[in-house]
């Protein structure tokens, strides 16, 4: 009897989850329900479609994860999970009845209140699909002044394309008091500030916008908490994602900013599992529960689940919330684990050369978070031992020397 899987979302952790199950079903029957007009593509890349360093073509899958197989491509969006009947609900008015069901529907933008005025205008952007990226690129021939409501990596990321793009003015606005707030130290924020400075941004950190100022429906300007009122006839809301989660409220399925799984990716009602953006784990440099959007998490996450809900014996691996390695205004970044050292309970090292900084985060013996700026060779090394938990007893000081000697070469 052929099995029937029901995968909801359409990215990587969706991809990785209907390779494992093909691996290991090759006659299964898949349905893969994504809202999205074209699914499986570099969410990553999408920033460079606003200037068009990137076509849509050219950040899809190499390998598209239905071509050649016997898998249903379903264009709806999952409204309602009954868990009892084994049977979802689609906003077409269709229902789709699975044996095995795999979650992996990502993230959503987190948008700041609904009730800030004019969040509703036209030209007010968020920027996490290939679809919200070309509708910025189609909007900005009527535009000049572009404000971007966060500091993170997507809002980064937005102001290197527009710049890029000459864009004439772009202004980021961020709460925090550093740029990057989840991705660097104040000492690596300040070196990139000042590059992204250099190629004219304007950046306002302890800032907060209070109102999207429109005129006959069109942002015109931000009103910020200080009273400033900054131009913008666009705006790029890029604050973060939150796990998309909502479409599961009647479904029983345990959740905690997040869904809760298990080491197989298992919720907890029978025959449905998750994986990518939207589920909890625990952060291997903190030993908490955390919920993350990092592409390599989804990936393995997916996979698992796809393995676990086909007959394999795959489980969790050793996670972390924070581990990012990009380039930004031309220097390169890499981070994971612990970036700050709350009440100064783990022993810091750090040491900088010119633009090469490398900062070493120690609980006792064991390295739990690293970033380093500029050189970043070998880093992949050191974040196996933050990932795996390694304790290096007596090798400790002989790593701190070898990761400091490297600034320099």
């Amino acid at each position: 009897m052929t099995m029937e899987y029901v995968i909801v979302g359409g990215s990587v952790a969706a991809a990785s989850g209907l390779a494992a199950i093909r691996r290991n079903r090759p006659q299964a029957k898949i349905r893969v329900v994504t809202d999205e007009a074209i699914p499986f593509y570099y969410r990553p890349l999408i920033p460079y479609l606003l200037d068009g360093s990137r076509t849509a073509d050219e950040i899809l899958f190499t390998e598209q994860p239905m071509a050649g197989k016997e898998t249903e491509l379903v264009h709806d969006r999952c409204l309602r999970i009954d868990a009892q009947k084994q049977v979802i609900e689609l906003q077409s008015g269709k229902e789709l009845t699975y044996e095995k069901l795999l979650l992996a529907a990502g993230g959503v933008p987190i948008m700041p209140l609904h009730d800030l005025p004019g969040i509703s205008s036209k030209g007010v952007f968020t920027l996490r699909s290939m679809d919200n990226a070309l509708r910025i690129r189609e909007y900005l021939p009527n535009c000049r002044n572009a404000i971007i409501i966060g500091g993170g990596l997507v809002g980064i990321k937005a102001t290197e394309a527009l710049n890029r793009a000459d864009f004439p003015s772009i202004t980021v606005i961020e709460q925090q008091e550093q740029i990057l707030p989840l991705r660097a130290d104040q000492v690596a924020a300040k070196a990139i500030a000042a590059r992204l400075q250099q190629k004219g941004v304007c950046l306002r950190t302890n800032e907060t916008v209070a109102e999207i100022i429109n005129a006959e429906g069109k942002a015109s300007a931000v009103r910020l908490k200080s009273g400033e009122t900054i131009p913008a006839d666009m705006v790029i809301v890029g604050i973060g994602v939150r796990p998309n989660t909502d479409f599961l409220a009647e479904s029983g399925i345990t959740m905690d900013y997040g869904v809760q799984v298990d080491s197989k990716m298992r919720t907890s009602m029978p025959n449905i599992y998750a994986a990518g953006d939207l589920v909890r784990f625990i952060d291997q440099a903190t030993g908490e529960e955390a919920a993350s959007g990092l592409w390599s998490n989804a990936v393995h996450t997916g996979r698992v689940a796809g393995s676990s809900m086909s007959g394999g014996r795959s489980e969790m691996p050793p996670l972390l919330s924070v581990m990012n390695s990009t380039e930004i205004s031309g220097v390169a970044l890499v981070s994971a684990g612990r970036l700050d050292n709350p009440g100064d309970q783990f022993t810091l090292f750090a040491e900088s050369k010119g633009e090469n900084y490398r900062k070493l985060l120690f609980d006792k013996d064991r390295l739990v978070g690293l970033l380093f700026l500029g050189n970043v060779n070998k880093a992949g090394v050191y974040i196996n031992l933050i990932r795996n938990r390694i304790p290096l007893g007596e090798r400790r000081d002989r790593v701190i020397r070898e990761v400091m000697r490297e600034i320099t070469q």
